[in-house]
């Protein structure tokens, strides 16, 4: 008896071998995408890294931890750090003398013009010691960013929550084009409009309903998509929340909505997160992706 139902186990291992390989693969999947995000928060690029942003004002600006700086930094950085000089979109910084500087890792002893990520240039980065500085000038907006490598946000993330998986909110989804793409005019929580481009929407099913998202498309090779639903401001952050995809294949898009991660500034107030608009806001719950826990 405990031999045929031994061979009676293996057969149904077999025939639904393929079934639960999938699923185990599926959720390994998720995994390592998890994994991946976290290791990206906690990044130099990412949220966790940030403890200021100030606006940039005409003319020149003090930088230092000295008292009398018109940017003040942690105690930990040098008294004087240098001088910045804006006018307009164009940004000078002068170090102090006998203060290590580097300009994108190389040091620097004079005056130089920084980058500030107007297209299709790159933002410079000033470095020294723990501290990291960025200038960023879009739409006549220029505002500094201070990243610390000793963040207390850093030293504390207790990581994301998440969702338990669940494959039935990963769902194909019809893309529609427009004829041209459509402008969006995106409004961050810094008080800048970006204008990006919507090449259509798409259309899916889940819970019941059928529901219609529109796109960002972020160069040749990704959708962005932002979106609030029923549990926004309830178990996730309430602003929204963020999808990426892949571009349209066949007329298709797939929603893996085990993949829905929070803007930055669910993490940290001093992010600057493009808001979704009224039209990407779902009737359903989306009890899938990131949660929010409220202490970060």
């Amino acid at each position: 008896m405990r031999y045929r139902n031994m061979l009676i186990a293996a057969a149904i291992l077999i025939v639904g071998g393929t079934r639960l390989v999938g699923i185990d693969r599926y959720q390994a999947e998720i995994a390592e995408w998890r994994m991946n995000y976290d290791r990206d928060l906690r990044s130099e690029k990412g949220p966790l890294w940030l403890i200021a942003r100030h606006s940039l004002a005409e003319g020149r600006t003090e930088i230092g931890s000295d008292a009398s700086s018109t940017i003040k930094l942690p105690d930990r950085a040098p008294k004087r750090v240098g001088t910045i000089e804006r006018r307009g979109d164009k940004v000078t910084f002068q170090p102090a003398a006998g203060v290590p500087v580097t300009l994108n890792g190389k040091p620097m002893s004079s005056p130089a013009a920084l980058r500030t990520g107007v297209a299709p240039d790159p933002k410079d980065t000033l470095q020294f010691g723990d501290f990291d500085i960025a200038v960023t000038a879009l739409d006549g907006i220029c505002q500094l960013t201070v990243r610390d490598r000793q963040s207390p946000l850093l030293k504390t993330f207790p990581g994301a929550q998440w969702f338990p998986v669940n494959a039935g909110y990963r769902v194909e989804a019809a893309f529609t084009p427009y004829p041209q793409p459509k402008e969006l005019k995106v409004p961050d929580t810094s008080g800048r409009i970006r204008t990006r481009q919507v090449p259509g929407y798409v259309t899916f099913r889940l819970n019941g309903e059928t529901l219609r998202l529109e796109p960002v498309q972020i160069g040749n090779e990704l959708l962005f998509f932002m979106f609030r639903d029923h549990t926004s401001g309830r178990e996730t952050y309430g602003p929204g929340r963020y999808l990426d995809t892949e571009m349209p294949k066949n007329g298709k898009v797939v929603l893996d909505f085990n993949k829905a991660y929070n803007p930055y500034c669910a993490f940290n107030p001093h992010s600057a997160c493009p808001i979704p608009p009224k039209q990407n806001t779902l009737i359903t719950r989306v009890e899938a992706g990131e949660k929010y826990r409220g202490d970060h």
